[in-house]
């Protein structure tokens, strides 16, 4: 599905952007000038783009309920394995790269921004969400074809990590008889 493909892309933009804008912010202002309408507009321009992302999230998971209600498998297991798998080096680069700028960004708020580090984990938790829908979909139409498929890979759709294990482990059960 292009929605897919979409959300995808624009999962490593979010990544992008979210190296740039701190540094960015970090270097407008650096010398002396401050907080100006750069780094306002550079902020700006981030967090829009973390909409956008999350918008498309939303119509990737509403085009994979459209596919369920048709019934095309083959569509979803072509989106499913998309964003499963597709997202892996996304989520493990995400995890460094936020482990090192909150980190960074705590340690300089001597822990005052800590209560903000909830912020970029539920945003990340909300794009596996966003993919877990066309996996639990997917792992639906097969439960309802008749194949052997546990609630728990259901579940797993929606946890970072069992997420990535349960879609590989379905899907090398499905490629061998």
């Amino acid at each position: 599905m292009k929605t897919a493909k979409l959300f995808l892309a624009g999962m490593y933009v979010h990544l992008v952007l979210s190296v740039i804008a701190p540094i960015g912010v970090l270097y407008l202002g650096w010398g002396g000038a401050g907080w100006n309408r750069s780094n306002g507009l550079l902020l700006l321009f981030y967090l829009c783009a973390i909409g956008l992302v999350q918008l498309l999230g939303w119509v990737s998971a509403g085009a994979a309920v459209s596919a369920y209600r048709r019934n095309d498998m083959a569509r979803l297991l072509s989106a499913w394995r998309t964003l499963k798998l597709g997202a892996i080096p996304f989520h493990i680069l995400n995890f460094f790269w936020s482990v090192l700028a909150w980190g960074a960004i705590v340690a300089a708020s001597r822990g005052v921004f800590l209560l903000l580090v909830p912020i970029p984990v539920c945003l990340t938790w909300l794009m596996v969400v966003q993919s877990g829908v066309t996996g639990w979909l997917y792992i639906r139409c097969l439960r309802e074809s008749g194949e052997d498929a546990a609630v728990l890979h259901s579940v797993c759709q929606f946890l970072p990590v069992l997420d990535v294990l349960s879609t590989l482990l379905l899907l090398r059960r499905r490629r061998t008889p």
